[in-house]
């Protein structure tokens, strides 16, 4: 049986906060999932959610668009947090 890992101590390995929004671009659309790169460089793992607001189609769209995005997430975000809202930022 494998043991469970807490999300408190994913978060801190990882050293990202387990709930919070995060701005960038869109870089890889697949399925369900998603990866975001911030202004830094750094890549983020989300799974979109159900009650998100936006499709997959959107997000496809502004992946080729090269449009920035903010991201409201719950989860540890380097493991595939849940994007709980997503809107394209102004």
């Amino acid at each position: 049986m494998k043991a469970k890992r807490s999300n408190a101590l994913l978060a801190k390995r990882a050293n990202l906060p387990l709930e919070g929004c995060v701005q960038g671009l869109v870089t890889i659309v697949q399925e369900d999932r998603f990866r975001l790169a911030d202004p830094q460089g750094r890549g983020y793992l989300f799974k979109l959610g159900k009650k998100s607001g936006v499709s997959m189609d959107d997000l496809h769209a502004w992946q080729q668009g090269g449009v920035p995005v903010r991201v409201q997430y719950h989860g540890p975000p380097d493991l595939g947090a849940v994007a709980e809202q997503v809107k394209v930022q102004e």
